[in-house]
């Protein structure tokens, strides 16, 4: 559709019907009054149109997992303190680690009609210059033009997205990740509630972190004689994955996955323990419950507990599935020598 100027010139005067002008005049009005409308509200500044309708309109609507997923992202566009704001105005505590950094190419006050790729070339460089992945700036630049879009559809702007042509550096692809025995000694070392106790499941047991925060005392056998739990059998000192801590809450793990898991001899003693200081005799409670006795955030925990410990140990690339896959990456003689030093180390179990 053209502007309004372009369809008046294509009609002669003489040659349009009464009722053909009629229609064009309203069409000319119209279009005026989109094109006007669209260079008001692209006046905007970036962070009043994400507070205003980006979140409310377009983030709201996510999943758990996704507005969280956003609530990071953001961070890299508009100052962090701005974001946690934005997320939970009910407090004026920030909710992550992440702070404003002087250097950063931050786009608070850019209107949305001076967007232009070189914003997006400045957030680029900037993340690599701070260690950033090609893949974390790529999730920056996705977020941008999200943003972009949804402005179009508001007719909050107009035109090609100026994010789309920008080109990110090659992805690079390291090896993978893993830990050793002396590594995972030093993480444990610094380690509390619950990280600890979910490190040395995984570790020992190759269970999965959504695997652990779902499970429940009901699935574990701590004698040395087999139980009967809602029929079924479980055997002396083990574990029955049958459920898995999602974002709608417990559900049921594939039919694939549901296994039988021995119970070594550090977890056997790190369990006891855990048994002994709930000392809840409910067996539907959750192994490792929240404070509010619900169950523990994978992600909350990976960016405030898991992240920092593994900075200060110099692994950056620290994850939950780095700790799992050491399950499998540590050979089985290792292991049974990272067992044995466990025990004699002792626990520092603190529900």
């Amino acid at each position: 559709m053209g502007k309004p100027s372009e369809i008046t010139s294509k009609l002669g005067s003489g040659e349009a019907s009464r009722d053909l002008r009629q229609r064009t005049a309203g069409m000319n009005a119209s279009l005026l009054s989109f094109y006007e409308r669209v260079a008001q509200n692209s006046t905007m500044s970036l962070e009043v149109f994400v507070a205003k309708k980006f979140i409310p309109e377009h983030v709201e609507h996510k999943r758990p997992a996704g507005r969280r997923h956003y609530q990071a992202m953001l961070k890299h566009l508009l100052r962090p303190e701005k974001v946690d704001r934005l997320f939970s105005p009910e407090t004026d505590k920030p909710t992550g680690r992440l702070r404003a950094l002087p250097d950063w190419p931050y786009l608070d006050r850019v209107r949305l009609c001076d967007l232009q790729p070189a914003h997006m070339q400045q957030l680029a460089a900037s993340a690599l210059s701070h260690g950033y992945s090609t893949q974390t700036i790529m999730h920056i630049r996705n977020v941008i033009s999200a943003i972009i879009s949804h402005a179009k559809r508001e007719q909050c702007f107009s035109g090609e997205n100026p994010i789309s042509g920008v080109q990110l550096p090659p992805m690079a692809r390291g090896r993978a990740q893993n830990l050793t025995i002396i590594q995972a000694k030093r993480l444990l070392g610094l380690m509390q509630y619950p990280e600890r106790e979910i490190a040395l499941i995984t570790i020992t047991t190759g269970m999965s972190i959504s695997e652990i925060c779902g499970l429940q005392w009901k699935y574990i056998n701590l004698t040395d004689s087999k139980v009967h739990t809602e029929g079924e059998p479980i055997a002396p000192r083990s574990i029955v994955v049958k459920n898995q801590c999602s974002s709608s809450g417990l559900v049921g793990v594939n039919i694939h996955r549901v296994r039988t898991v021995e119970i070594p001899e550090p977890l056997f003693r790190t369990l006891l323990t855990l048994r002994r200081a709930q000392n809840n005799p409910d067996p539907n409670c959750l192994l490792l419950p929240s404070k509010a006795g619900t169950p523990i955030n994978p992600y909350s925990l990976r960016i405030q507990r898991l992240r920092p410990i593994g900075r200060s140990l110099e692994m950056p690339w620290l994850s939950w599935q780095i700790l799992t896959r050491a399950h499998n990456a540590l050979l089985s003689e290792l292991r049974m020598q990272f067992y044995d030093d466990l025990t004699l180390s002792g626990q520092k179990t603190q529900p």
